[in-house]
């Protein structure tokens, strides 16, 4: 590439005009005479970037030598013509020296009096790029011979917009040749040109966000050939395929990388699964060996295609990013594989479904870690919600509670599935969630200070406790308190005493699923759903002897027994709705009729789900009304229910003033790997527990 004309700018140009041009001799002269007029004072440079056979460098170089600082010449000699227009078109952006960059074609077929309309449209809006478009009113496309040409036009910008809806969904001519792009936002060194269409180039590879149009009316061609052919057609395919493609690859959003890691985690879980099953079946190893080695298999796989698809490549060499990724994605292979662990032994699950719920469950963590302590990735988006906030910090908690206890959560796994002696922990759950996103943060006359020696003692004090109270005694019942001990000291080490002290009611509303709620309530409140639902009539008949709720089906009858009824979980939810509206209430009256209006939408709610599983037992037969009477699917809804009233209850979060910054966690990484270490060391404490569980114990 030869840069013809010499450069002797008096002073930096306000806009650069790029040309590209083959065989356009009779149409240089009055482009830059129109240009000039367009642009008035305006101090401009002309860019021909020329790839002519033709006496049109001769014309480009007349032109520079009369005005050096308005015109440029940069001939590509015929073996450099790479990429076609595209090419020449970038080969100009590198070569432009002003803030903007106004691309155009030297046919006159895009007339110059709308470049200011472009640059001031730009400025206006901060735009990355202006587009002049054809197809925004008032513009027109008069320069397009003949209907077919124009439905070309059309069917390509579409199919343009199809491959990428979002990019282009403010852009009504994505085949315009015609645009203004500021220069700082277009990346050269990821431009790929080829052929005719290099505004989608541009566009897509430099991700712009802020994509403005003007309209314009396309002219006829003033002299020579139109370079348009159906070779062109089939490179823009080709092209648009590789954008796609391209654009898939390390995505700069958060979101877009959190989609790629899933993505490419997916396919991962399909090689860990692959590699449990050959471990574990046909070489007979023990599932939790085989587990881990599993994920060796998959965490090396899982690199391969995030460190070249997904993920920038950050400040460390491949090996090192390798290497943080090996031992980093190890760190959480003890949750992953106690999980595993408890969903087999007492959750029943064949360990290849089981592990593919450890893969789920894990997947947040694992993509925090690599993100952030791998890639060096910025704190943002969901990197962000997992070091920052003080939701993410108290489902650690609670998550590392379960690992800690896993005898405990077989009690709930089982409560959700059968309803047995405790109310089942969705519904408390859900609602001290609820309760919890609403009061996280302090008020602004609250002093916002953590006091560590404070936090470090009594923490010290609840996870001592939680520690002792298994060894001192074998009891199952001492469980209880020694999860309520380690949940307390993983919270205040977390997120601080004064959090904990604002959430202590969200954090003691799982209570009320322990040791269920009063037998005799529980009985009454199934009585009264009994009494209801057989008033209602249809689809219920007769009840059972034994209490439950009957239904036909063909003329067999079909039980809903008594201990299936959710009169306990109607009960429990009743319960936190009434903790929820004192504590964001008051005690006072005003909670007291805000918790009779939401009980009563509660049990109506359980009304219609109760009649309705045994509607779907009436018109669908025995094989759905099983399903349809697990308790767990009446306990989301109400889960849902409570929630929501609670999450609408609560009042806005308030805003601390833009200039103030808030410090909520000053808690590092080692207090998670310490609480981690000693859930697992608690895990194996505890685990004998499973026996009494299984045995029986726990009903």
């Amino acid at each position: 590439m030869a840069d013809i004309a010499p450069v002797r700018l008096a002073a930096p140009p306000a806009v650069s005009v790029v040309v590209p041009t083959r065989n356009e001799a009779e149409n240089v002269q009055p482009l830059v005479e129109q240009l000039r007029a367009a642009l008035g004072g305006t101090p401009s440079e002309i860019v021909f970037v020329d790839d002519s056979d033709d006496d049109t460098p001769a014309t480009v170089s007349a032109l520079s030598e009369r005005d050096p600082d308005g015109v440029r010449l940069v001939h590509r000699a015929e073996g450099e013509r790479t990429g076609g227009l595209g090419g020449a078109v970038a080969a100009g952006l590198a070569a432009a020296r002003a803030p903007w960059v106004v691309v155009m074609d030297g046919d006159l077929q895009h007339p110059p009096d709308t470049v200011p309309a472009l640059l001031a449209a730009g400025r206006r809006n901060r735009a990355d790029a202006v587009v002049a478009s054809r197809y925004r009113t008032p513009g027109r496309v008069d320069g397009l011979s003949g209907g077919f040409r124009r439905l070309v036009s059309r069917a390509s910008g579409t199919l343009a917009k199809v491959f990428f809806p979002r990019r282009l969904r403010a852009v009504t001519d994505p085949m315009s040749g015609f645009f203004a792009v500021r220069r700082e936002a277009v990346d050269l060194d990821a431009l790929r040109p080829r052929g005719y269409k290099i505004l989608l180039e541009v566009v897509i590879r430099s991700r712009m966000a802020r994509v403005h149009e003007v309209p314009y009316t396309f002219q006829p061609r003033a002299a020579g050939e139109s370079k348009a052919s159906f070779r062109e057609g089939v490179r823009y395919l080709r092209h648009l395929s590789l954008l796609r493609l391209a654009t898939t690859r390390h995505p700069a959003s958060p979101l877009g990388r959190m989609t790629g890691f899933a993505l490419a985690g997916a396919a991962g879980t399909a090689v860990n699964s692959a590699a449990l099953w050959a471990l574990g079946e046909p070489a007979g190893l023990p599932y939790l060996l085989a587990a881990f080695l599993a994920v060796q298999v998959a965490i090396v796989w899982n690199f391969a295609v995030i460190d070249n698809l997904v993920m920038p490549p950050g400040e460390h060499a491949r090996r090192r990013r390798f290497g943080r990724f090996l031992l980093l994605n190890n760190s959480l292979t003890p949750v992953h594989l106690g999980l595993l662990f408890g969903l087999v032994q007492w959750g029943g699950l064949h360990y290849l479904p089981a592990n593919l719920v450890a893969i789920v469950v894990v997947f947040t963590l694992r993509y925090a870690v690599t993100s952030r302590w791998v890639y060096g990735a910025p704190p943002s988006g969901m990197v962000t919600t997992v070091r920052r906030a003080v939701q993410t910090r108290l489902l650690l908690a609670a998550l590392l509670t379960a690992v800690a206890f896993p005898a405990l959560v077989a009690i709930a796994w089982n409560g959700l599935w059968t309803r047995g002696d405790a109310v089942p922990l969705l519904i408390p759950v859900a609602a001290g969630a609820a309760l919890a996103a609403g009061r996280i943060r302090p008020g602004h006359a609250e002093p916002d200070v953590h006091d560590r020696q404070v936090d470090g003692l009594l923490a010290a004090v609840f996870l001592t406790a939680a520690g002792t109270l298994p060894a001192l005694t074998p009891s199952p019942g001492w469980l209880v308190p020694a999860a309520l001990a380690f949940l307390a000291g993983s919270a205040i080490l977390l997120v601080g005493t004064r959090a904990v002290a604002r959430l202590r009611w969200a954090l003691l509303l799982p209570l009320v699923a322990i040791g269920g709620v009063m037998p005799a309530v529980s009985g009454a409140v199934d009585a009264g759903l009994r009494a209801v639902v057989t008033l209602l009539g249809r689809p219920a008949g007769p009840t059972s002897s034994d209490g439950g709720l009957v239904t036909a089906y063909q003329g067999a009858e079909l039980l809903l027994p008594a201990d299936q009824l959710p009169g306990l979980a109607l009960a429990g939810g009743v319960a936190c709705l009434l903790i929820s509206a004192a504590v964001i209430f008051g005690w006072r009256g005003r909670a007291v009729l805000r918790a009779a209006s939401a009980a009563a939408v509660l049990a109506a709610v359980t009304v219609g789900a109760v009649l309705a599983v045994l509607l779907v037992g009436r018109l669908f037969g025995p094989g759905a009304f099983r399903i349809a009477q697990l308790p767990v699917l009446t306990d989301i809804l109400l889960a849902v229910v409570v929630a929501t009233v609670v999450s609408r209850w609560s009042p806005a979060p308030q805003r601390a003033p833009a200039r103030t910054v808030r410090q909520h966690l000053p808690r590092g990484r080692f207090v998670l790997v310490a609480l981690l270490a000693m859930a697992v060391l608690l895990s194996a404490q505890t685990l004998p527990q499973i026996e009494w569980i299984t045995a029986g114990g726990g009903r």
